[in-house]
């Protein structure tokens, strides 16, 4: 799959799809499909987030050390 985000978007939202709510994304109407993909985008970037604030946490370093 290529890492250009412009390139196989279908493919990567049906994999966002399935890894986010396991869920066949070919048995979705457009619609379905649609909807489901605001929402995985959506989860991976609350995730990504959380993610950073867990680590900048981790790394953070005190002024009295």
């Amino acid at each position: 799959m290529s890492d250009n985000d412009d390139e196989q978007y279908i493919a990567k939202g049906c994999a966002l799809i399935r890894a986010n709510f396991h869920i066949d994304p070919r048995e979705l109407t457009e619609e379905e499909w649609a909807q489901l993909f605001s929402e995985a985008v959506w989860v991976e970037g609350t995730r990504l987030t959380n993610l950073a604030k867990i680590l900048a946490k981790l790394f953070e370093t005190s002024d009295n050390e």
